[in-house]
């Protein structure tokens, strides 16, 4: 009994771990471009990068060139680099849609403000930033879930330009992120290994048989 209730805790907290949620949030406006790191509820600033303590520098110690190794010539028949990624690209293109199938944005905000030269251009600018809105934005929703989304774009006659401020953010679990790694992974990199391999030569008796044709 006591073993059983080790293992049931054991398998909870591993389906906690499971469940933090890692991904990123964009922030853009007239105050700059602001990239997060969010790790469950810890969020690290990225970009801009906080300031560097200024280390001291080193006295730098000079290389002694090594001679450079002989290269080992191709083994006859074995694919090159390209040739190997293509015939791996199939299976890491599969990696891409599962892993944009589970990405969920939580939120995002967006708030447009548009201004211009004369009432006009502000109109059509108007006009023509909800046109673009309407048809990009049922791409989004056909390809992640959106959890929260925000828009508000308005025409301020007093401004000469156009103001934006847009914040998203976007998650995944840890737990997707390993079961996506070891399956979709390990097939890319059987699919790798398969692809290096050297292909087979052809017998006497095919070559016997291409003779003849």
């Amino acid at each position: 009994m006591t073993a059983l209730i080790v293992i049931l805790i054991i398998l909870a907290v591993f389906w906690l771990i499971g469940m933090i949620r890692l991904g990123g949030r964009l922030k853009y406006g007239e105050a700059g471009f602001f990239v997060y790191i969010l790790a469950g509820p810890a969020k690290i600033q990225v970009l801009p990068a906080p300031p560097k303590k200024p280390e001291k520098q080193k006295p730098k110690k000079e290389k002694k060139s090594k001679p450079e190794k002989p290269k080992k010539p191709k083994p006859e028949g074995q694919p090159g680099t390209l040739q190997r990624v293509m015939s791996v690209l199939p299976r890491i293109l599969d990696a891409v849609g599962a892993l944009r199938r589970r990405i969920r944005i939580d939120d995002i905000d967006l708030t447009l403000i548009w201004g211009g030269s004369d009432p006009a251009s502000i109109a059509i600018g108007y006009g023509r930033a909800n046109a673009a809105l309407g048809a990009l934005w049922p791409l989004v929703e056909n390809n992640f879930m959106v959890k929260r989304r925000s828009f508000d774009i308005q025409m301020d006659y007093g401004r000469t330009e156009p103001a934006v401020e847009v914040t998203a953010a976007f998650t995944i679990t840890l737990g997707q992120i390993l079961t996506l790694a070891l399956w979709h992974g390990g097939r890319v990199l059987i699919q790798w290994v398969r692809s290096g391999r050297p292909a087979a030569r052809p017998s006497a008796k095919d070559r016997r048989q291409e003779a003849k044709a």
